[in-house]
């Protein structure tokens, strides 16, 4: 997320400064309670309804952020840090041909703004692919039934679950976290193969999620498998760099 950037001439300033301070140190509901004095004086003040997306993002209140920096770009169409946020949002929510639009209007108002004009022809060029770009995939996609299903998951429901994951599976196409999901629930079960093929799986549709490798890795000690699994560790590692967090890791399990 990205906040902060003057554009034209603003007002509350100093008021916006020190709820994205607030937002940085963590303490949303401080922030929230300075951006809500900020609107009611100034309901059109884009810098703080970009705020308040980035206040909903933290809290995984997806809808609510895509909708926050619709407002703030619609208030201000050059805002380029929540024009950023909307085509973070977007990915998130697979809902890029909704915010193109909003790319288009910042562009006839200001063609030089250089990093919008490449958002817009991403979007373009890429259609659907552009949700399975490096970008996209960091971000991940927001589905309710996989955020039912985990929480059944962590709940220990089991084949509860398991259903919402297929489900998923079946209703919105193949999921890096679907699979990842029945891929722990198969570690759980102790089917530990068949956990080692649902991460890899996982992997193939995201291979920038670190937590899904260690899983294959566990599930790879379990039977015998731990070769494979640095195998593909090895083989995505150049390409993204996120997974250098765990290169330790594997490390280990190269050299026990």
């Amino acid at each position: 997320m990205s906040s902060g950037q003057q554009i034209t001439e603003e007002k509350f300033v100093e008021e916006n400064i020190r709820a994205e301070e607030a937002i940085t140190n963590g303490n949303l509901p401080e922030a929230a309670r300075i951006l809500v004095s900020v609107v009611e004086q100034d309901p059109e003040n884009w810098r703080a309804f970009n705020s308040f997306g980035i206040i909903s993002w933290a809290q995984k209140y997806w809808l609510d952020a895509f909708a926050m920096f619709k407002k703030s770009v619609s208030i201000n169409p050059v805002y380029s840090d929540a024009l950023i946020n909307l085509f973070d949002a977007s990915l998130k929510l697979r809902k890029v041909e909704e915010a193109l639009p909003y790319f288009e209007k910042a562009l006839q108002v200001n063609p030089d703004l250089g990093e919008i004009r490449i958002i817009r022809d991403s979007i373009v060029q890429q259609g659907q692919d552009i949700y399975t770009s490096k970008r996209a995939l960091s971000i991940g996609f927001y589905s309710p039934l996989i955020e039912e299903a985990e929480k059944e998951l962590e709940a220990g429901n089991l084949f509860k679950a398991m259903e919402l994951f297929l489900r998923a599976n079946d209703v919105e196409g193949p999921s890096a976290k679907a699979f990842c999901g029945l891929g722990i629930i198969s570690y759980y079960q102790k089917r530990y193969q068949d956990a080692f093929t649902l991460f890899l799986e996982s992997i193939k549709l995201n291979p920038s999620d670190p937590d899904t490798y260690l899983n294959l890795l566990d599930a790879a000690k379990e039977c015998d498998l731990v070769g494979d699994a640095i195998k593909v560790y090895q083989a995505y590692r150049p390409d993204f760099s996120s997974l250098e967090s765990i290169s330790e890791e594997f490390e280990s399990a190269v050299n026990p």
